[in-house]
């Protein structure tokens, strides 16, 4: 056995930081490495502008949806409203968790109108922060997602009707079995983080898969997923409790 990775890239907007971005995308393109981006629909979020925008944005995110990267609704404008946790309980505050129903759904009706306008919806969701709830499943089923990114674990899971591509680190661990999604964030990567993360794409591109290859994976023994979601869930809960 061995490790299967996804990367993950959150805060894909027209202001991001481009210019740290170009060294992965270099790589992708040469490698054909499929990456997953959260694309935010409608950007409002000052902390997630760093560069001009980018004019041929939409241009740019349909091409990279042919060449087989997975584009995920990042939000619906990355503006967080509540504090609330969601049901991972990882994220301290949320575009989402703790709203009503309506309020959710209308936000991520706003969202898929945009991205479906631009041609690249996928139905694949990304939570700001991480932050969901039961009533946000309940929106996304009902506007047709089929899954998203995110959860405790190494193997594909269901959740509410849908889903979940586990997301647990933003480095490479290699425990040798199961899939690691890493997420990174470009706007606030250092020189020698982008060297490293680059340098291990670079050596492990052929174990890495596509978000939709990623879905079909399955544990060699069918109770072995759940134990791992249980078994990580309170490994991530006792390491928050330890650094408070």
């Amino acid at each position: 056995m061995t490790t299967r990775y996804l990367i993950r890239f959150d805060d894909v907007v027209p202001c991001m930081a481009w210019s740290r971005f170009a060294a992965f995308e270099r790589l992708a393109d040469s490698l054909a490495i499929p990456y997953l981006i959260g694309v935010v629909p409608e950007c409002r979020d000052p902390t997630l502008m760093f560069e001009p925008a980018r004019e041929d944005f939409w241009t740019w995110v349909r091409s990279k949806k042919a060449s087989g990267w997975t584009i995920a609704q990042h939000g619906y404008r990355h503006l967080y409203e509540t504090e609330a946790r969601g049901i991972l309980g990882l994220g301290r505050k949320s575009e989402f968790a703790g709203l009503s129903y309506d309020a959710q759904y209308q936000k991520l009706a706003f969202g898929k109108a945009l991205l479906q306008a631009e041609g690249v919806w996928s139905g694949v969701f990304m939570a700001p922060s991480h932050s969901f709830d039961a009533l946000t499943l309940e929106a996304l089923r009902a506007l047709d997602f089929t899954a998203l990114t995110d959860g405790f674990g190494f193997y594909p899971y269901a959740l509410s009707g849908l889903k979940a591509v586990p997301q647990l680190f933003a480095r490479p661990l290699g425990i040798g079995f199961g899939i690691e999604t890493i997420c990174l964030h470009v706007n606030t990567m250092n020189d020698h983080a982008i060297e490293t993360m680059i340098e291990f794409i670079r050596t492990h591109h052929q174990q890495i898969m596509s978000f939709d290859d990623a879905l079909a994976i399955q544990p060699p023994v069918p109770l072995l997923s759940p134990l791992l979601r249980q078994a990580t869930s309170i490994a991530v809960r006792l390491r928050q409790m330890v650094r408070k």
